[in-house]
């Protein structure tokens, strides 16, 4: 996907994250509300290692 900011185009990375839609939940303004679930969810093992002001965050 190429998005802009500001006169600069730049693409999104790829989430990897798939969803297939569910049973409709509700409706908004006339259009129904349909559930998102995830198929293939990131893991949450790897954290990513951040500094802040010279000192490792984990």
């Amino acid at each position: 996907m190429e998005l802009h900011y500001r006169g600069a185009a730049y693409s999104a990375p790829d989430t990897g994250v798939e969803f297939s839609e569910g049973d409709v939940i509700g409706q908004y303004r006339g259009a129904a509300l349909k559930a998102h679930r995830l198929n293939n969810a990131p893991s949450e093992t790897a954290k990513p290692r951040m500094k802040y002001r010279g000192a490792w965050v984990q």
